[in-house]
């Protein structure tokens, strides 16, 4: 047994080139079931799988929740990076923010400035500037 991993856009360049006959076959089938060279029996094995499939009322509720529940997926993903996004930009500039005030404590305390009146101005913590 051969499994191969198409991906279908990349393909249709390749196809003409190519000179895996079986391969081209099942591409086709992909494309277009109702266009297809019979010679292949798993491919006709699988034409007419396809038709009990479509047929079915259930199978085809079946194949709706799937691609439903796929569609779903990506959406969560989607919006749980946006919201991680947002939350890792905001963390980096309360960080950047504390860490630029930490440094303008520092050259104020070289300076001599009151430590009250640092806490004022950048917000930080008396016990911030104790640990400076």
């Amino acid at each position: 047994m051969e499994i191969c991993i198409i991906e279908l856009k990349k393909f249709k360049d390749f196809k003409d080139k190519s000179n895996h006959k079986d391969l081209n076959s099942w591409i086709e089938f992909i494309e277009s079931p109702e266009v297809v060279d019979m010679s292949n029996k798993e491919i006709q094995k699988a034409k007419k799988v396809l038709e009990e499939i479509s047929q079915d009322k259930h199978e085809q509720y079946l194949a709706e929740l799937r691609e439903k529940y796929i569609l779903d997926q990506k959406a969560i993903e989607s919006a749980g990076y946006d919201k991680g996004l947002k939350a890792g930009i905001e963390q980096g500039i309360e960080q950047g923010s504390k860490q630029t005030n930490l440094e303008i404590a520092k050259k104020m305390i070289a300076k001599n400035i009151d430590l009250k009146t640092i806490c004022e101005i950048t917000g930080l913590s008396m016990e911030d500037l104790k640990n400076l």
